[in-house]
């Protein structure tokens, strides 16, 4: 194979350069010049691509005009260069096995989900925007966070202060376990920013199969995040150790994975009407300049052994396969969690902060939680019963956890033990009808008299030339609050409370149309005893019920070569002090996308998120938890951004215009009181797998 590749501009010259690589059957001969002015970079790539032996001849041209700053268009030319290169000596197709699922954290539970290669709003990739579509933040990846839609808010923990880091962790619920003919890596770089604040998002994973039975493999993902604004660098790094084992009678998964996470605090804008100005944000004075560190440690290991007979199976007239039946299985699960908070302030912060306990000068909270879990389980498996085809699970689960907290300036240790029972009945198997119901009850220790009862039912049917399916969940659940919520010391704020358990019930329901690209989902639940931040930051309990009612529509359009995706969706709130939110949310993402030259698959388009105005939760940064507020209010500005994704083979890449209404709009962009989203922004990433 042969490649040629030229880029031309017509005023700034660089040296030329040579390259060529061999790869085996192929090889690829480049001549590249680098030319730009001013501040936009013009670049024409001419790709002439013959096919040995068949002769067959590929042109590509394509076209781009840029505008950026001079220091970063380097890094433009070699991030193209580097795709151009290397994706062309892949074009041979690729035969690979990957095989992917995630599990449930209590029995391991396998739910198999597609291999991340699909070309379509890979600009979407990062932690934020696939967390919700409407989002509080401070601004920048990695910073705390809290879905604006209450159905995506994941369940409360036991330690508080993890709430807002959710989906940056590396833990049993995020982790992806795999199954592979071949070893298989992925390469994913993201950055962008201004000059001098570059966003930069590297990810690394590793995955290979021991044999048919064993999978061993490891991820990486490191995050530096300045930020556009003073004081509100992130850095982050999770890393992890996954493998599964699929045997006969034993199977396993197990994960090890570390979080560490260090925020920069500030507070948040002195002068919010900065914004509208023509300030740099660099310069615009911030409240703080406080730090928070964050912690998360887990060991994970479920094991079981099942027992059985061999069921035999015609294959045709002459030969009969014998299929392995398990009847009971036996389970084991553990986990250790350690998780840490640490808050710090170089010198007291005494004017942001209502109150200052602490005489010295300077800030340093720390609070962890170490808990230690065993489930042990019994189940018998649907297939052991050909007439009355269900599965039951019987299990007993006990957790150890040990509190660390400050007490009259001293660290403090307290133990704390629960003891749970439950059991499940479920029907997984089958195309038309499938539930799952599950009861426990905890009778013993700390948390003695938590209950929960949930479960799901779904009907698949089949209308027309379209699959339908109808999905019916909910839940009833009474929570004793986290211990911190009523025990709590640190330099800026301290509180004992004796709060009763929280009760909700949940009811809700999802009706969709896959080929049709329509799901509805609609869901109500009311809280009794809701726990909440007041407008001092201060947890509270309200006494009486308060209802959520959320509709959820999602609806997309294809007409030829153009796609829209739509996602709208009402909420309410019966008591907006305690829980505000906003009523409508709106995202819509308008594209073409086509395929170029029989390779080069294309996605042009742009996106826009709004919500209608409210008084968001602000955010605290002492204790990382957001609070009520009834003085500002946030919403009614939309967030436009306009994007180009390319996929060829193994590689994705993209670049996207971040937030470019902020070029000819004016408006409070704020995503939460004081905290302004990032200007108009470049981003680009490249997503590179190999299967060697």
């Amino acid at each position: 194979m042969w490649l040629n590749i030229l880029l031309s501009n017509t005023t700034f010259n660089c040296n030329c350069y040579l390259f060529r690589i061999n790869n085996k059957l192929k090889s690829v001969f480049g001549f590249i010049r680098c030319l730009n002015s001013g501040s936009t970079i013009n670049l024409c790539i001419f790709v002439l691509v013959s096919k040995v032996p068949y002769n067959e001849v590929l042109n590509i041209e394509i076209c781009l005009s840029i505008k950026i700053s001079s220091v970063k268009k380097i890094g433009f030319c070699f991030l193209f260069l580097t795709v151009i290169t290397t994706v062309f000596s892949q074009l041979s197709p690729d035969y690979r096995f990957v095989k992917t699922w995630h599990i449930t954290e209590q029995f391991a539970t396998v739910d198999s989900v597609p291999v991340d290669t699909v070309h379509l709003n890979y600009q979407n990739d990062n932690s934020i925007d696939r967390f919700s579509i409407a989002n509080s933040f401070n601004g920048n990846l990695g910073s705390p966070i809290q879905s604006k839609l209450y159905f995506d808010r994941p369940e409360k923990t036991d330690f508080i202060f993890s709430d807002a880091y959710y989906p940056y962790l590396m833990n049993v619920q995020h982790v992806t376990f795999y199954n592979t003919k071949t070893p298989f890596s992925n390469l994913n770089y993201i950055t962008g920013g201004s000059l001098n604040r570059k966003e930069d998002n590297f990810k690394f994973l590793f995955t290979g199969n021991a044999n048919k039975k064993l999978n061993i493999g490891t991820t990486i993902d490191y995050l530096s995040s300045p930020g556009e604004y003073m004081n509100m660098a992130v850095s982050r790094f999770s890393g992890s150790l996954f493998g599964s084992y699929d045997g006969k009678h034993y199977t396993a998964k197990a994960l090890l994975a570390t979080n560490s996470m260090k925020n920069q605090e500030n507070g948040g804008l002195e002068t919010s009407a900065d914004i509208l100005t023509d300030l740099s944000p660099l310069v615009m004075q911030t409240n703080i300049a406080g730090q928070s560190n964050f912690i998360q440690n887990v060991l994970y290991y479920n094991h079981q052994y099942s027992i059985g007979f061999e069921r035999p199976v015609r294959i045709n007239s002459d030969s009969v396969r014998r299929d392995y039946v398990p009847v009971t299985r036996f389970g084991h699960t553990f986990k250790y969690d350690d998780v840490r908070k640490r808050y710090y302030e170089n010198s007291v912060e005494k004017t942001f902060y209502q109150n200052t306990y602490g005489v010295g000068t300077q800030t340093n909270d720390s609070t962890s939680l170490q808990t230690i879990t065993n489930n042990l389980s019994i189940s018998m498996e649907e297939e052991f019963n050909k007439w009355m085809k269900f599965g039951l699970t019987a299990y007993l689960e006990n957790e150890i956890q040990r509190y660390v907290y400050t007490k009259d300036n001293m660290l403090n240790l307290d133990f704390k033990s629960s003891t749970k029972v439950g059991g499940i009945l479920s029907k997984q198997r089958g195309q038309r009808f499938r539930y799952n119901m599950l009861g426990e009850l905890s009778f013993m220790g700390y948390k003695a008299g938590d209950f929960l009862l949930k479960g799901n039912v779904g009907g698949f049917f089949k209308l027309w030339n379209d699959s339908i399916a109808l999905v019916a969940n909910g839940f009833v659940r009474s929570d004793k609050p986290s211990w911190f919520l009523n025990n709590y010391e640190s330099n800026h704020f301290r509180w004992q409370n004796d709060f009763s358990n929280e009760y909700r019930t949940h009811v809700g329901g999802t009706f969709s149309m896959p080929k049709q690209s329509f799901s509805l989902d609609v869901s109500v639940e009311n809280m009794t005893q809701y726990i909440y931040y007041n407008s001092q930051a201060l947890p509270t309990q309200f006494s009486g019920n308060i209802q959520v009612m959320a509709v959820n529509l999602k609806k997309d359009f294809h007409v030829g070569k153009f796609g829209l995706e739509n996602n709208v969706v009402y909420q309410v709130s019966s008591n907006t002090g305690a829980l505000p939110l906003p009523n409508f949310v709106l995202y819509h993402n308008l594209y073409y996308d086509d395929k170029w030259f029989n390779v080069l698959s294309v996605q042009l388009g742009a996106n826009v998120r709004y919500h209608t105005m409210y008084y968001a939760p602000a955010y605290m940064p002492a204790i990382g938890q957001f609070y009520s507020q009834s003085t500002t209010k946030i919403g009614n500005y939309p967030v436009v951004n306009v994007y180009a994704n390319f996929h060829l083979k193994r590689t994705r890449f993209f670049l996207e215009y971040y937030h470019v209404n902020n070029n000819f709009m004016k408006g409070d962009y704020f995503s939460m009181p004081n905290y302004p989203i990032n200007p108009a922004i470049v981003k680009m990433g490249i997503s590179w797998n190999f299967y060697d």
